[in-house]
């Protein structure tokens, strides 16, 4: 049984103003409002009856409500003609003022302050409409931005707002040290959780034209950390479907492009949102371009200028008019300064580098390469007439897969898919030898896998002392056909580089001791996988002519899927082993060593054809080392560009094989 309490009428009414008062800023604002509107009646009528009891001529009663006001806001004292009484009651009533004035300007400025604070904290709406919004903060985040920055510059006005974890001062202060001028796009950061609907609303996810989201974990990080972060990722998907479903208006979901470690995380992320979701695996990607590079010497720079914005990038691409019944092999020469790579048909099949005598239908896409959307001119008319025969055109030979000789240094999670891939592309008795700095059961368990998937070919593993030069010289290094080192984990990229870039110069010496005392050349093609973008310049410097940035190449396709989902379908293709790939070949197995003068692009083209291949541009091997001119690489020339080519200059093509 409840017992009743009496209360006295003071303690309900401090109650009920405690109540009041709780409600915030606006009920503090509104109680010292009314305090200082009583104390202003309080003391119009104190000096009322001062005035009657004791006459003051200096004053008028109209005047007396105007004098009491300024009095309390202290903006006047008593003038000296006045009576004693009156004097009093003014010093008074400037004295009640003072009190009421300044806790009611104190509260103000509390409450000014405190809105800067939120500004700071980052919670604040957001109102923007068709704005790239990304989830997350990572390592990667400001290569994206540049990428994003080089889209938008077409734009007059751009917006990208992030919304992470981290404070909104530390994003602010890191983006403003690390990127330069951002042109005609606004950066614009908020702190929430990625996965909180009211936090995702905040940042206009229903009016967002793509979404990017980050993966906090690292692909060099333990598999129980990318697995949960992986888990949070497919959180934030749900919450992002969720907001949708909550929507009135529509039921539009942005693009969402988004990187998971685990395949099964990935495959369950695509079920979430179908046609709406575009999953990215950079261990998978950069793995195969990996082993793709190694045995082809440049062509990282050539994927390097594909991926992102800046250089050359993939359209799909259908004229107003229809194809006017041309074959694929008759496209490239109706159009200028850019190279149609494929066909994309009614149901979304795409085929890169189909068959010359493919006839377009009128409903048919092209992907082609160009350097902006706005220089894609398809002309009916051909720029020049096609004489397959201007060029006696070598023909096709058997090719005899020799075997190779190739090297891993390191073990971090994309070594056993490189192995994988190296599986499937080299030949018979080809050996493939992974040196490790400390060999423990997980690596010895996936090696074994690989081993038993291709009998065919000889695996080694070995536990080397990678700070060693003695022991890493005791492996003939100079007998492989190509050197890759893998990105050994570190606290950070620039620790991790650092230990990448010591290994380098340690191989460059052993090299440059082997070619000093045998007098013979090291052939010997190295590859590094770089992290950080920044330290580009430094790999060069230390010999290297083919290297991976990881996160540049992951970057730049996370921003440009964000713009183009469809793209990832081109780079899955181009990654994979089936079908067609990209290959830099010398230019012997295309035309006469006597006919190498004044070569048009064209010409190159045809030569090309003649083979099934594809030409998409040209390396001058005079310029592998000048990073001004692209080491070399020269991608979609016009037509008519004339060459002066040598037996070491390479096409750039795709074909199925490196035949």
């Amino acid at each position: 049984m409840s017992v009743s309490q009496n209360f006295s009428w003071q303690k309900r009414l401090q109650y009920k103003f405690d109540n009041f008062m709780s409600q915030g800023g606006l009920a503090v604002f509104l109680a010292l409002l009314s305090a200082f509107f009583s104390a202003f009646v309080l003391m119009l009528i104190i000096r009322y009856i001062a005035e009657l009891i004791f006459p003051n001529y200096s004053s008028e009663y109209y005047d007396l409500p105007w004098e009491v006001l300024i009095q309390l806001i202290g903006l006047r004292s008593t003038e000296e003609d006045a009576n004693f009484i009156v004097k009093i009651i003014t010093v008074v009533t400037i004295f009640i003022g003072l009190i009421f004035f300044s806790s009611l300007v104190a509260f103000i400025t509390e409450e000014f302050e405190s809105k800067l604070a939120s500004l700071r904290k980052g919670r604040s709406i957001v109102v923007e409409r068709d704005h790239t919004l990304i989830l997350g903060f990572n390592d990667r985040i400001v290569d994206i931005i540049k990428e994003l920055i080089i889209a938008n510059e077409s734009e007059d006005y751009a917006v990208i707002v992030i919304l992470s974890a981290k404070d909104k001062e530390e994003m602010d202060d890191f983006l403003r040290d690390n990127l330069g001028n951002t042109k005609t796009t606004r950066l614009v950061t908020r702190t929430g959780d990625i996965s909180n609907i009211a936090n995702l609303k905040n940042v206009g996810i229903q009016s967002a034209k793509s979404v990017i989201i980050l993966n906090e974990a690292k692909s060099s990080d333990l598999e129980d950390l990318k697995i949960a972060s992986d888990s949070k990722i497919i959180k934030s998907l749900l919450a992002i479907v969720a907001t949708k479903e909550q929507d009135k208006e529509d039921d539009y979901i942005p693009s969402v492009v988004v990187e998971i470690h685990s395949l099964q995380y990935r495959k369950l992320a695509e079920a979430i949102a179908p046609n709406a979701v575009t999953t990215l695996n950079e261990s998978d990607i950069l793995a195969r371009i990996l082993v793709q590079t190694s045995r082809n010497n440049g062509l990282s720079v050539v994927y390097l200028n594909l991926v992102g914005f800046e250089g050359n990038e993939f359209y799909f691409y259908r004229p107003d008019h229809g194809w006017y019944d041309l074959t694929f092999g008759e496209l490239p020469f109706h159009f200028p300064g850019s190279v149609p790579l494929g066909v994309r048909n009614a149901t979304r099949n795409l085929t890169l580098n189909p068959n010359i005598d493919y006839r377009l239908k009128d409903d048919d896409e092209i992907i082609i390469l160009a350097e902006d959307d706005s220089t894609i001119n398809f002309q009916v008319k051909p720029i020049k007439p096609i004489s397959p025969k201007k060029f006696k055109q070598k023909q096709r030979v058997k090719y005899i897969h020799f075997p190779e000789k190739h090297l891993i240094i390191g073990w971090n999670n994309k070594t056993a898919i490189a192995l994988q891939e190296y599986g499937i592309y080299l030949a018979d008795n080809s050996q493939i030898t992974l040196i490790v700095r400390k060999l423990d059961n997980n690596i010895k368990k996936q090696f074994e896998k690989v081993v038993k998937s291709y009998p065919n070919l000889d695996f080694n593993l070995v536990e080397v002392d990678l700070n060693s030069l003695l022991q890493l010289k005791d492996l003939n290094l100079y007998q492989y056909d190509s050197i890759s080192i893998m990105a050994i984990s570190g606290k950070t990229s620039e620790e991790t580089d650092a230990k990448t870039l010591t290994l380098l110069l340690g191989i460059q010496q052993i090299f440059q001791d082997h070619t000093r005392l045998n007098n013979q050349t090291v052939g010997t093609q190295l590859i590094a996988e770089i992290i950080n973008s920044d330290d580009t310049d430094l790999v060069v410097k230390a010999g290297v002519k083919d290297f991976l940035l990881s996160n540049q190449f992951v970057s730049k396709i996370l921003a440009q899927a964000s713009q183009e989902p469809n793209i990832m379908n081109i780079y899955n293709s181009l990654f994979s082993s089936e079908g067609s790939e990209l290959y830099l070949k010398p230019v012997s197995l295309y035309l006469d060593s006597e006919k190498l003068s004044q070569v048009s692009f064209g010409d190159c083209i045809l030569a090309a054809q003649s083979r099934g291949e594809l030409c998409m541009g040209i390396r001058i091997a005079s310029e592998v080392i000048s990073r001004e001119k692209m080491f070399g690489i020269r991608l979609i020339p016009h037509v008519n560009t004339e060459f002066n080519l040598t037996v070491d200059d390479k096409f750039i093509v795709l074909a199925e094989d490196d035949q």
